[in-house]
């Protein structure tokens, strides 16, 4: 039985020895690697960027990448193109002796910075192998992760302005603004704004802090409402908050009739 056991192993030993090694899978041609999404709150630091690695081809006299930036904003709007830099643009090896060799590898990266939000990226790259005399070889197309750049910034905005009659006081009349911040973070210290359509000063009150989502009321005691003397109420006239929305900060009052 020991001896049947030994043969037994020593023919499974000999069959491994005789088998033919496996080669190892060759590296892929063209690949996307080191995908980063960064997100951000103030849009200069929000970023997408992906590096292009490219193997030649058999006959391989040039190589070009182009890197095509997709953004969708708001689902169900058409994807588009952000056009910026060398965006859409076939690029090629700085080296012009890169690409002939078989083992040569070209790596090509492609930052992209201060991405509006909310939206959605992603990377589109082309791989172009060109032969001797121009000839075109092949092509290959890769996509990269997506990207999601959420608003993170408050928005603050006059929401509304009531205009109120004051007992007593028949030359003037309450302004009460809506000030609400639609955004997903808290603003700190601003002011609001009240000015008059006529030669009346300005008056600002300050807000130490609005919570996203919250809005609160501001009153004014102003002129008589008019068509030509009606005030403009404006949230943070001085730009203290960095507001992702600005063309809501100021609404002009609606005299009653």
């Amino acid at each position: 039985m020991q001896v049947m056991k030994v043969l037994a192993i020593a023919g499974v030993l000999a069959l491994w020895v005789c088998m033919p090694a496996v080669a190892a899978a060759d590296p892929p041609r063209a690949a996307l690697r080191d995908f980063v999404c960064q997100q951000a709150l103030d849009p200069p630091a929000r970023a997408v960027s992906v590096q292009a690695v490219m193997r030649p081809l058999p006959g391989t006299e040039k190589l070009a990448v182009r890197f095509q930036l997709l953004i969708t904003r708001k689902l169900p709007a058409p994807v588009a193109l952000v056009r910026a830099g060398d965006l859409d643009t076939w690029i090629s090896p700085q080296d012009p002796t890169l690409g002939p060799q078989p083992g040569d590898i070209w790596r090509r990266s492609k930052p992209v910075a201060n991405l509006v939000a909310p939206a959605t990226y992603r990377f589109r790259v082309t791989f172009r192998w060109t032969g001797s005399d121009g000839r075109l070889l092949g092509t290959a197309v890769r996509l990269s992760p997506s990207c999601i750049q959420h608003e993170r910034r408050p928005d603050l905005l006059v929401q509304s302005i009531t205009v109120r009659s004051i007992f007593g006081r028949p030359s003037v009349e309450d302004y009460i603004a809506l000030i609400r911040n639609a955004g997903a973070t808290a603003a700190g210290s601003f002011g609001v704004l009240f000015a008059p359509g006529d030669d009346s000063p300005p008056q600002t009150v300050m807000v130490a802090r609005l919570k996203p989502g919250a809005s609160l009321r501001e009153t004014f005691v102003g002129p008589l409402c008019t068509a030509s003397t009606a005030p403009t109420i404006t949230v943070d006239p001085t730009d203290q908050i960095d507001d992702s929305n600005r063309s809501n900060n100021s609404l002009l009052a609606i005299c009653p009739t």
